[in-house]
């Protein structure tokens, strides 16, 4: 950290000349300069996953105190998750250019804590190793480490066999990998075989399976906006998932409006409703399913008023009601 010259680096809030001090609360701090440490890397340095200057030193730093040993214990695993959210960051934003000053350094910064990581994994408790395998799976999806993810495939691939946590979860870290994952379509676990048809969905087997769930409560480590958009992208038309999406209408949040219900609304009036579009009777049941749903008629929600909107339909619930007749 003395070599690093802060001040010339930034994070969200500005210059980035206060964390020396947070890097080295990680390390000797009292409990609250610790978590005050811990937020500042999330909230400033990596600010919604927006990488700034001061990104890369700081992962160099937070590295280093997590293979000296050095950092202090209740901290190791929210270091860890700051690794991994810097790494999904490098994913996420590849080829964005309002980031291409910063992020081929925070992904070399990234890379070089992968071995530090894999350690971890190697040494964890059982309880703990999904997390440790997730936040690698996370790092080792980065362009730089192509060449690391079959022998971490195979790591994981071991633990699915023989480890705890929910194996659906075992299986979503080698999804992520590029693993061919057909194997486990037939596999006795429904949520192994739902993580394996999310990505293989240009499978008929897959197909299948993704639609029958959207039909059912998901199985535990799944959830219902993962299964909304596989549907979708699976089906042919509405009318093939009209019965499961009223069924989500029905009981989705308000929330929903993005990959659930809202997502399910945009599918079945592609075509916006209009005086001379009379409704489809797929399309009366969903909305009669979603005048059911008591979270989705705040008129000041404008998250929701705007499902409505772009599907051509008011945001009003007697009006809708009069329209499902």
């Amino acid at each position: 950290m003395m070599t690093v010259d802060w001040w010339q680096l930034r994070h969200a809030y500005g210059r980035a000349t206060d964390t020396p001090e947070h890097l080295r609360a990680l390390e000797c701090g009292d409990a609250q300069a610790r978590e005050t440490a811990l937020d500042h890397l999330q909230v400033a340095v990596l600010h919604q996953g927006f990488p700034e200057t001061a990104t890369a030193p700081a992962v160099q730093a937070v590295t280093a105190l997590l293979a000296e040993g050095r950092a202090h214990p209740d901290t190791v695993d929210a270091l860890v998750e700051f690794l991994g959210d810097a790494a999904s960051s490098v994913t996420f934003l590849a080829g964005n250019p309002h980031f291409a000053e910063e992020l081929p350094d925070v992904a070399n910064a990234v890379a070089a804590a992968y071995p530090v990581v894999l350690a971890l994994l190697k040494t964890a408790v059982p309880g703990r190793a999904l997390f440790y395998a997730e936040q690698l799976t996370a790092i080792a999806r980065m362009a730089p480490l192509v060449n690391q993810r079959e022998d971490l495939a195979a790591i994981i691939r071991d633990q699915l066999q023989h480890g705890p946590g929910p194996r659906g979860l075992w299986v979503r870290c080698l999804g992520q990998l590029g693993v061919d994952l057909r194997d486990l379509l037939s596999d006795p676990d429904p949520a192994v075989r739902l993580r394996a048809a999310l990505v293989h969905d240009d499978d008929p087997r897959s197909q299948q399976l993704i639609l029958a769930a959207l039909a059912e409560p998901p199985p535990p480590s799944l959830h219902q906006f993962e299964l909304v958009p596989a549907a979708i992208r699976v089906a042919p038309d509405f009318d093939t998932i009209a019965t499961a999406a009223c069924e989500v209408a029905r009981q989705d949040g308000w929330t929903g409006f993005d990959d659930g219900w809202g997502a399910l609304v945009r599918f079945a009036f592609a075509e916006p409703h209009g005086p001379r579009r009379p409704l489809t009777d797929s399309q009366r049941a969903l909305l009669r399913a979603l005048v059911i749903n008591d979270q989705l008629w705040d008129p000041k929600n404008g998250n929701c008023g705007l499902v409505f909107k772009e599907a051509g339909l008011p945001h009003d619930r007697d009006a809708c009601r009069q329209l499902a007749q």
